[in-house]
């Protein structure tokens, strides 16, 4: 019996949540592509399982606040945010996400973020903005 989108989803934010990226893995298709607006391409599905362990092991305390989800047929899109301790710095990062499902797996995925509010996990600052208001 297959599981509804939501149901899919939760099992995906809840596995990332506890570090369990080898749960993450069957809940992809094997052809999934997983896209970043902060790099503006598509990674694959060995690519975002790495970027996920990365993630994991940078991010303490994480928890998934869900702000908003509105699934369809064949797919969500959701809006929540990341919460927990990276770098010794308080993580609050706002990320809207549209995924595609298919055959109860994760197809695709287009997330977007500012890439300022999760710099403390990846060890960089963006630059200041330049010019005046």
């Amino acid at each position: 019996m297959a599981r509804d989108t939501g149901s899919l989803l939760d099992e995906f934010f809840d596995a990332i949540q506890r570090g369990d990226i080898e749960a993450v893995a069957p809940l992809y298709a094997d052809d999934v592509e997983v896209w970043h607006n902060v790099t503006g391409r598509a990674i694959d599905k060995a690519a975002s399982l790495d970027l996920l362990r990365y993630w994991s092991g940078q991010v303490s305390e994480m928890r998934y606040e869900v702000v908003e989800r509105s699934c369809y047929e064949r797919g969500a899109v959701q809006r929540h945010v990341i919460h927990g301790r990276a770098g010794g710095e308080v993580l609050a990062a706002p990320i809207c996400i549209v995924f595609h499902v298919a055959d109860d797996q994760i197809t695709r995925i287009y997330e977007y973020l500012d890439p300022a509010a999760v710099a403390a996990v990846f060890g960089s600052r963006p630059a200041a903005p330049t010019g005046s208001s």
